[in-house]
């Protein structure tokens, strides 16, 4: 059994004082970079919120993060019924990545859900229509699509899911 299968974690705020950073590990170097040197700056600035999957010592075993967003609704497939006239305002998962080491868990599963989770409980705070991602190839498509999100016209990485089809899966108990 691999160490990190023993190892509870809790999903918590970025704190850049407490989240051990330098052994993570996703194997992708932009994500990896952007976690131990971009993060904690942009979260402080107010331009993204972090959140991880950390263990009770602060090791990172994944991390997603969520900011605000425009959407143009002519981007948008058949309009969902929204006013054609203003650009929507959308919850961006920025990024979603688990280390290496925590892969084979539905780490990504449970993050995802957090940050929907979350992108619904605050879409009633500041109003949010869309919950966009950018994926960063087709296999994380193919994982967001399970998901229900929808491929843009401009770009098949680029997707989105209507809040209101966020807000009925966490009403039915998904």
């Amino acid at each position: 059994m691999n160490r990190s299968d023993a190892v509870e974690l809790h999903l918590e705020r970025f704190d850049r004082a407490r989240h051990d950073r330098g052994s993570f590990d996703c194997g992708v170097d932009a994500l990896n970079t952007y976690l131990k040197t971009s993060l904690g700056q942009q979260h402080r600035r107010d331009v993204t919120r972090g959140y991880v999957l950390a263990d009770d010592r602060g090791r990172v075993a994944g991390f997603f993060t969520l900011s605000a967003g425009l959407l143009r609704v002519g981007a948008i497939p058949g309009g969902h019924g929204f006013p054609v006239r203003m650009p929507l305002p959308t919850t961006l998962l920025g990024r979603l990545a688990v280390d290496l080491a925590f892969r084979g868990r539905g780490l990504g599963e449970r993050m995802l859900v957090e940050a929907l989770r979350l992108a619904v409980e605050t879409s009633e705070i500041v109003a949010s229509a869309v919950i966009e991602v950018d994926a960063k190839d087709e296999s994380a498509r193919a994982f967001y699509q399970n998901y229900g999100f929808q491929s843009l016209p401009d770009d098949r990485e680029h997707m989105y899911l209507p809040m209101a089809t966020a807000r009925k899966v966490f009403e039915e108990g998904r």
